[in-house]
């Protein structure tokens, strides 16, 4: 068996994953918990492993993003327009040609809260809400590890088949590669689990020569911009520009045709894959080890009361 003496995690972090709060596995489908996850990378890792030169790396067919209410306001703020955040946290924002007169607000009814019923699901609480907060930030400063992903959120968790994965990353939106990439997936099957599909973009010091690997797909956007069409002048018909013919002139001198747009560059020389399942007991803290990664989850069921005043405070 392969040690990794230079992987070890803090105190804090073995004591975390040692202490089991045994709970109860829930059959019900309709059960509601609180998530945190906490993603981090090893900064100072070398592994003597051989990673596989080209990892098989893909989002999942379907899939949702979680909704960061500061990401949706920001986009609001940078873009103007009618936004809308759809069942599965995709963000639309409609924008008329004269933003003057567009005033940007959020009808985001898909996931609006039933006032003392539910809260809204796949929402990023506030950073206060974070138990693993203090933690993290103690072995970001040590300067031996890098979060890479913290988040908390409420959600139902449902059978294998109907779960969808949640996507982490948002580089469908910015058509850049982050270092972390991929998806997980939690599910109700007599016990929960969880399942990482993620990968880890490294600068490949690893690895001889001067190789790269191709680069890996970049996520489906969840920010969707749709402009609309500018009036007609005359008729104050809305028309499409794609109708109007280019030009009726004779004698026009041709365009140069644009160059060619070879698309973003691949900053990164390699990918390492973490694709785990792990079985999850309610309450219990999990650790997910990897000799460049470490996935630290934890679920907390909530009560009918629990979902209720958290509903209440969403409304209020």
């Amino acid at each position: 068996m392969i040690q990794y003496p230079h992987y070890r995690l803090t105190a804090w972090a073995l004591a975390a994953i040692v202490l089991l709060l045994a709970g109860p596995a829930f059959a019900q489908k309709d059960r509601w918990w609180r998530v945190e996850l906490l993603i981090f990378s090893h900064e100072s890792a070398q592994p003597p492993e051989q990673w596989e030169a080209t990892p098989n790396l893909a989002y999942p067919s379907a899939a949702r993003f979680l909704v960061e209410p500061g990401r949706v306001k920001n986009n609001i703020k940078q873009h103007g327009g009618d936004s809308v955040v759809d069942k599965f946290g995709r963000q639309t924002l409609a924008i008329a040609p004269t933003s003057g007169t567009n005033i940007p607000r959020d009808t985001n009814a898909a996931t609006s809260p039933i006032a003392g019923q539910v809260p809204t699901p796949f929402v990023a609480l506030p950073s206060a809400q974070l138990e693993f907060r203090g933690k993290a930030a103690y072995m970001q400063r040590s300067g031996k590890y890098r979060t890479l992903f913290h988040r908390t959120w409420v959600q139902p968790i449902t059978g294998r088949a109907s779960a969808l994965p949640i996507i982490l990353d948002r580089s469908g939106d910015t058509g850049q590669w982050p270092s972390l990439q991929g998806s997980i997936k939690f599910y109700l099957s007599r016990y929960l689990h969880l399942e990482t599909n993620l990968w880890l973009n490294t600068t490949g010091d690893y690895l001889p020569g001067v190789w790269r690997m191709p680069p890996p797909p970049l996520g489906p956007p969840s920010l969707v911009i749709e402009a609309l069409p500018e009036p007609d002048t005359l008729s104050g018909d809305w028309t499409s520009k794609l109708e109007q013919p280019s030009s009726t002139l004779e004698g026009t001198e041709e365009l140069p045709l644009p160059e060619e747009d070879l698309g973003p560059i691949y900053p990164y020389r390699h990918a390492v894959l973490l694709q785990q399942e792990r079985r999850m007991r309610s309450t219990e803290v999990h650790y997910i080890d990897h000799p460049m990664l470490g996935v630290v989850a934890k679920l907390t069921p909530l009560s009918a009361a629990d979902l209720e005043a958290m509903a209440r405070a969403e409304a209020d």
